[in-house]
C-alpha cells in the first residue's frame, strides 16, 4: 500500500540508500507548502523517525501517513524489513518499548484508523479500549517482563512502581519494539499487536488480581481475537 518514503531527522545519506533499497521514492515536500503535492487518499507514506522526532510526531498520524517506525539504533537491513511489513499492510506502527511507553499510541493509532472506514462510536470505543489494553500487555507483561501485581496495596504499588522504573531505563529491555498492523478483511478491522518479549500462555481459571494482561477486556472489546507466536501477538478482529 505504501508509495513514498518521508522521514523526521535522517542523514540525507542514509534516506537515499533506505529508498534505493526499499524501491520508494522519497516524499520529502512540507505538508505546510502550498506547492506540496499530497498522495491522493489511497496512497501512504511510511514515515521513518530518526532523531528529535518526538516533539513533531503529533502532526504525522494523518493521511498521508500510514506507517510509522522508529528507528532508533536499527541496521539498515533491519529498517528495510520494517519498510517491507508497511507496505503488506494498511497501517503499520514500530516503536521501542521507551518510546511506546511515552506515547499515546492506542490514541493516535485511531486517528488513523478512523480514516480507513466510518466508525460508530460504540466500535470507535471498542477497539481504542482493546488496542490501549493490548498495548498496555505487550509493554508492561511483554517487553518488560513485569508480573502482574497480585493482591492491591501500597507495598505492591510500590514494588511495581520501582520493578517498572527499573525495566524501562534498561535498554535490554527498553529497545525491545512494539509492532502495531492494521488492516481490512471481509468488513472487519484487524489489529494485531506484537511484543519481543517471553511469550505468555493463558492459565485456565487463574485467579483475579488487581492487574493482568487484560484479556477479558479485550475479549469484551472486540469480535474475536487469537493469541500467537507464542503468546507474543495479539489479533483482534473488529467489525465496522
Amino acid at each position: 500500500f505504501a508509495v513514498a518514503l518521508h522521514c523526521l531527522g535522517f542523514p540525507s545519506e542514509r534516506l537515499a540508500y533506505l529508498a534505493r533499497a526499499s524501491g520508494l521514492p522519497l516524499w520529502s515536500l512540507p505538508l505546510d507548502s502550498v506547492h506540496a503535492e499530497r498522495p491522493p487518499v489511497e496512497s501512504a507514506v511510511v514515515l521513518l523517525l530518526g532523531h528529535g522526532w518526538e516533539d513533531q510526531l503529533s502532526q504525522y498520524w494523518d493521511h498521508p501517513y500510514s506507517a510509522w517506525i522508529e528507528v532508533a539504533s536499527l541496521a539498515d537491513q533491519s529498517v528495510l524489513e520494517l519498510i517491507k511489513r508497511a507496505t503488506d499492510s494498511r497501517l503499520y506502527a514500530s516503536f521501542t518499548t521507551l518510546a511506546a511507553n511515552k506515547l499515546d499510541l492506542a490514541g493516535e493509532m485511531m486517528v488513523a484508523i478512523g480514516r480507513l472506514s466510518p466508525l460508530s462510536e460504540t466500535i470507535r470505543d471498542n477497539i481504542e479500549l482493546a488496542l490501549h489494553e493490548a498495548l498496555c500487555n505487550a509493554l508492561l507483561h511483554g517487553n518488560l517482563q513485569l508480573e502482574s501485581i497480585g493482591a492491591l496495596s501500597i507495598e505492591a504499588l510500590e514494588r511495581f512502581s520501582s520493578e517498572l522504573m527499573g525495566r524501562i531505563t534498561d535498554p535490554r529491555f527498553a529497545n525491545r519494539r512494539i509492532d502495531v498492523v492494521c488492516d481490512l478483511d471481509q468488513g472487519c478491522v484487524v489489529i494485531d499487536v506484537v511484543d519481543q518479549g517471553g511469550g505468555f500462555v493463558p492459565k485456565p481459571k487463574a485467579e483475579p488480581k488487581a492487574s493482568g494482561r487484560g484479556f477479558a477486556l479485550i475479549g469484551a472489546s472486540c469480535e474475536s481475537f487469537r493469541l500467537l507466536d507464542g503468546g507474543r501477538r495479539v489479533s483482534m478482529r473488529f467489525p465496522l
